[in-house]
């Protein structure tokens, strides 16, 4: 409609936008998705129940994709199936992926997150004007060329990576990777084949270009922990009387498993998740109901250490009523509750222990320094790859359970090297430090 503020964010005949009187003032802080209607000859307005502009963008694009006549997939004149990467934009099929895909993930914030950053190439290519090759009316059929990636590659380099406080101020920043330009482009990728693979095809094109290889973008991590760092970070969160009860069993589920920081703040001992039982030889990384992705969640040996561990878990959780069961059993959690990362308490223990605060410390550094550790002590290379999940289990494996004996000899020696290092740390209770972590029949850990 001609006269009309620019609209905040718009897609077809809907727009976004606030309320406002004719003073100008607001009629609520919640954002309206506004659209004319043709046949009732006027403008009509629905509240997206939320002041948060993102939330609104997502209430307008689920408005938008219910609508028959106004998705990208089909004519508006006919109303039939339509497939043309030339006529559907990319900033709308990056909406919809995120929107049909991106936000019912677990890394939903990353998707976005890499997502954002093409529509950062997309505005920054506008303001060129006339000097821009792209912009907001770039469509999937340009987004799926070599000259496009090219651009946004040669672009995305020279961009710092920024952190911003609550007021949106840059209070961080590094030179961009050129893994983080990678994996954009990945997530580029995705949501032009979601476009692509649609019930029916939005687009009939794919993307002609690929991500470079991670061996050609990424760094080697070459930054490791020995047994007497472990053993400091030990004893640190198991200091008695301190809330680093989280931390502390992070540390210890780690060393048992070798798993990605991720899988380790995961574990829960609810039977519903079937991941562990009392007397169960293995522990499954991938609850029920959890589909495997290229990061392999194993199948693994209970060590000792763990299984104690995992029981004392589960005696509180059998505590609890029924009812109060619910979104609890975690192994690592925080009075109770699970949580998603120990980055909070990891940072302070870097900072108290006077070890480096560089990206390489973060917690991912658990397991590289213990699959180094256990390879040096002899693990082969096919059971440490079986119990990283770097090696996805074979038909074969389904019915033969792998057991890792080089890992478990590696780790069990690890184990008492820190119990001997750090008496007591190991425990998720303190107390009788005198006495050794004892494996079940009371016979100490083998060196």
């Amino acid at each position: 409609m001609s006269g009309r503020e620019a609209p905040i964010y718009q897609r077809g005949k809907y727009w976004l936008n606030h309320y406002k009187r004719k003073d100008g003032s607001l009629r609520s802080e919640n954002f309206y998705v506004f659209w004319y209607d043709p046949a009732a000859r006027r403008r009509c307005s629905a509240s997206t129940g939320t002041a948060n502009e993102e939330l609104a963008r997502r209430n307008l694009d689920q408005r938008y994709l219910a609508d028959r006549g106004e998705a990208a997939a089909f004519c508006e004149t006919c109303g039939q199936p339509l497939a043309s990467a030339s006529g559907y934009l990319l900033t709308d099929a990056m909406a919809d992926y995120n929107l049909e895909w991106g936000v019912n993930q677990v890394s939903g914030d990353t998707i976005a997150s890499r997502l954002n950053h093409v529509v950062a190439f997309l505005d920054a290519e506008q303001a060129l004007g006339a000097k821009g090759r792209f912009g907001h009316a770039t469509t999937c059929a340009v987004a799926c060329s070599k000259p496009f990636v090219t651009a946004f590659r040669a672009w995305s380099r020279k961009q710092p990576v920024v952190w911003k406080n609550g007021k949106g101020e840059i209070t961080k920043s590094r030179p961009r990777s050129p893994a983080a330009t990678e994996a954009a482009i990945a997530q580029l990728i995705a949501a032009l084949n979601h476009a692509a693979d649609a019930d029916p095809p939005r687009i009939d094109k794919r993307p002609i270009f690929k991500p470079l290889p991670a061996a050609q973008v990424q760094r080697t991590r070459r930054t490791r922990i020995g047994v007497e760092d472990l053993a400091k970070m030990l004893t640190y969160a198991a200091e008695p009387n301190v809330q680093r009860e989280s931390l502390h069993a992070f540390l210890v589920a780690s060393i048992c498993t070798i798993a990605r920081p991720g899988a380790v703040v995961d574990i829960n001992v609810s039977p519903e998740r079937e991941q562990w039982w009392p007397g169960a030889a293995q522990i499954d990384l991938n609850p029920r109901g959890r589909a495997q992705n290229k990061k392999h969640r194993a199948l693994l040996p209970v060590l000792p250490l763990l299984d104690a561990w995992l029981r004392e878990e589960l005696a509180i959780y059998q505590s609890l009523s029924p009812d109060a069961r619910e979104g609890r059993g975690w192994l690592v959690n925080y009075f109770g509750r699970g949580i998603q990362d120990v980055d909070r308490a990891w940072n302070t223990m870097l900072i108290n222990l006077d070890m480096p605060q560089v990206k390489e410390m973060r917690p991912y550094v658990l397991r590289h320094s213990l699959a180094t550790l256990v390879r040096n002590r002899g693990a082969t290379r096919w059971d440490l790859e079986g119990f990283m999940g770097h090696r996805s289990g074979s038909q074969t494996e389904v019915y033969a359970i792998g057991e890792y004996p080089t890992v478990v000899t590696a780790l069990e020696a690890i184990i008492s090297d820190l119990e001997a290092l750090a008496p007591g740390a190991l425990r998720r209770n303190r107390a009788g430090t005198d006495q050794p972590y004892a494996f079940e029949g009371g016979e100490k850990m083998s060196p």
